[in-house]
């Protein structure tokens, strides 16, 4: 309630609300905690400041709470009867390396993107001339089509993550400003590169990419034709290619810094220190 009156959006009936989760503003759960089902009692919050619905930002309402039931969660044992359970495997043992395996991968994998990022951020620094916003906000445009594609398969829209996380429309938008700008850069860089070096795509490689797409989207190779122009496939898979080439072609150095050297480093600035102490202490 908001002075008294009931605002929109403020009711639910036999809501199921994990402590802990941080599902709704800050201070609800904590006023939750200690009841038993039959309670009836007041929760009283504030909304925040930058709060999605303009009306509610920064107002102190009331929210009439009654538990219905408590649950709890209780974790299975982790053994072999367990892994059956939760994988294809038929020990805990196995599941533990299959585990620490795809963990080891994801490790490479991050290396190697975080390689081609720091490769790719170098070229862009170099880039001359100003972007064209329009090439911008089309960008923008395209992630956040991506983005509610994304939250409709979760049953959601942008209307409900923004009420959910409190975020206004234009805020939002902000969002994905930097990301935007930085992939618009990117793809005029490695555009030039894919002219520079006259990079070709092979039709076997297209067809490749095609299969792969089919088969990751679980569609038909033609739905994904239709879906990506051959056009544009070339386009992807000649950025692609560059990126490779850059790699390639770049120098890479990796520093090792050890704790003896870290300690050096340390050391003169308190030589240091101490010598403008013991000027202090002579005049």
């Amino acid at each position: 309630f908001l002075d008294g009156v009931a605002f929109p959006g403020g009711k639910g009936e036999k809501y199921e609300l994990t402590l802990g989760s941080g599902q709704f503003i800050p201070g609800f759960e904590e006023q939750v905690v200690g009841h038993k089902p039959g309670d009836e009692f007041d929760i009283n919050v504030t909304f925040p400041e930058e709060y999605g619905a303009e009306e509610l930002a920064g107002k102190a309402v009331v929210f009439k709470i009654k538990i219905h039931e408590l649950k709890k969660k209780e974790l299975p044992a982790v053994d072999d009867e367990f892994a059956k359970d939760v994988s294809e495997f038929d020990t805990l043992d196995e599941l533990k390396k299959s585990i620490i395996d795809r963990l080891t991968k994801n490790n490479e994998d991050m290396a190697e993107h975080e390689v081609e990022d720091a490769i790719v951020d170098t070229m862009t620094e170099t880039l001359e001339g100003d972007i064209p916003e329009v090439m911008i906000e089309e960008r923008i445009d395209e992630m956040i089509r991506d983005f509610e594609y994304r939250l409709q398969s979760q049953g959601m829209n942008v209307k409900t993550y923004l009420q959910y996380t409190g975020m206004k429309g234009e805020d939002f938008r902000k969002t994905f400003k930097e990301p935007a700008e930085k992939f618009v850069k990117t793809r005029l860089a490695l555009e030039s590169i894919v002219r520079a070096e006259k990079i070709e795509i092979a039709a076997e490689d297209i067809e490749k990419e095609y299969q792969r797409l089919a088969d990751v989207y679980k569609m038909e190779v033609e739905k994904i034709k239709a879906f990506v122009p051959e056009k544009e496939m070339i386009k992807d898979l000649s950025v692609n290619k560059a990126i490779d080439f850059v790699k390639e072609n770049a120098k890479i150095t990796v520093e090792k810094v050890t704790k003896a050297a870290k300690n050096a480093e340390k050391k003169p600035a308190k030589k240091a220190a101490a010598k403008k102490e013991t000027a202090k202490s002579e005049e």
